[in-house]
């Protein structure tokens, strides 16, 4: 498992920036509030992989894999607003999708100190 972590992240992140980039308008209608809850979960999973990945493979401390994949997944999700702005003519950037990405990848954050916390409780 730890020697996939690395094709698991690189792969997600490129997944999410092809998805994010490719014109789904002609694919499927979203809503406002469905796009913000797609966000929040992709910025989740994008948080969550990469920990795994700092974590697991690189062997950060929890704190340092915590932080490197906030920080990443924020500036990876900024990274792409602008880039659907001077890139693509179908999407636009959104600070509102800027803002539901932190709120995922925060979501995230909670929940791995959550899951590690009582897992440390437990042992």
């Amino acid at each position: 498992m730890r020697k996939t972590l690395p094709i698991i992240s690189f792969s997600y992140s490129l997944l999410l920036l092809y998805v994010c980039l490719v014109n789904v308008n002609e694919v499927v209608e979203i809503s406002s509030y469905n796009d913000k809850l797609t966000h929040l979960i992709a910025y989740f999973l994008f948080t969550s992989v990469w920990f795994l990945f700092f974590y697991g493979f690189q062997k950060k401390t929890k704190k340092q894999a915590l932080t490197g994949s906030f920080i990443f997944a924020i500036v990876f999700g900024i990274i792409i607003e602008v880039l659907q702005k001077v890139l693509t003519e179908h999407r636009q950037a959104d600070y509102k999708d800027v803002i539901a990405n932190v709120i995922g990848a925060l979501i995230a954050v909670i929940i791995i100190n959550l899951i590690t916390y009582w897992k440390v409780k437990n042992n």
